[in-house]
């Protein structure tokens, strides 16, 4: 349990480190690791288990199953550091890195921040106008009929000048 004070990142593995940690608890949301070396847990989020869609964890992994992980970051949030481990980037039967060069997982950190959450704002929503009353159109009508009415006494005054009117 927390005591009030942060967790400290001391014993957790390096950036990009393969190790293989035992399953402590499967969810709906993934599994969460025991990282060897120190008490701390990381989640395997489901989507992360696999190259393919994982609906159940439980279908995937069970509780005691040692696993081959890669420790891709870290995030403090609420006192508590938080802790990302894919499955996906490693070859489970040899623990060889699949992502050496950190691709897939630059790329999908880049996918998460380029997300922006549209529930806060608000939707302006204009009402619905017959044909030809939007307020844009309405001037430019009323400046058509001028333009005509003008030009139409133009052209009379014209014929009474010449004589023909």
């Amino acid at each position: 349990m927390n005591s009030g004070r942060p967790e400290t990142t001391e014993n957790l593995p390096a950036l990009y480190t393969i190790f293989q940690g035992k399953v402590a608890m499967v969810t709906d949301h993934g599994a969460f690791i025991k990282i060897p070396g120190c008490r701390k847990q990381g989640l395997v989020h489901r989507t992360h288990m696999s190259s393919s869609w994982v609906d159940k964890p439980s279908e995937i992994v069970d509780v005691g199953d040692k696993v081959w992980v890669k420790f891709i970051g870290q995030e403090m949030k609420n006192n508590r550091i938080k802790v990302s481990l894919p499955m996906k980037v490693v070859n489970h039967g040899t623990g060889k890195d699949l992502d050496p060069n950190n691709v897939i997982t630059e790329q999908e950190a880049r996918r998460r921040q380029s997300f922006q959450d549209y529930t806060a704002q608000t939707l302006r929503v204009m009402q619905a106008r017959g044909p030809g009353t939007h307020p844009k159109t309405a001037r430019q009508q009323r400046r058509r009929k001028r333009t005509r009415s003008t030009s139409s006494s133009i052209r009379s005054e014209t014929r009474k000048s010449r004589g023909g009117g």
